[in-house]
């Protein structure tokens, strides 16, 4: 349940960041850097545990539901 929760928040965080540095227009680049940084640091401490822990479960499925977030707004300006 907590991971569902993790991933509703990530989804939520993903929406906030997209509608706001997309429709300002500003710093988009900075916005997708950070956004990349995080995803591959989050991939890289999950996946190169042994056995992650708690926190890196929830950061985990916190970062799958960013992208669940960015694939939707990209079919939504897509389509």
């Amino acid at each position: 349940m907590w991971c569902v929760i993790s991933a509703g928040a990530g989804f939520y965080a993903g929406n906030i960041a997209t509608l706001s540095f997309g429709a300002l227009a500003i710093n988009d680049v900075f916005a997708a850097i950070v956004t990349l940084l995080f995803y591959e640091i989050v991939s890289n401490l999950f996946y190169g545990a042994k056995r992650p822990s708690l926190k890196l479960w929830f950061a985990n499925f916190f970062k799958i539901g960013m992208t669940a977030s960015m694939i939707a707004d990209a079919v939504k300006l897509g389509g």
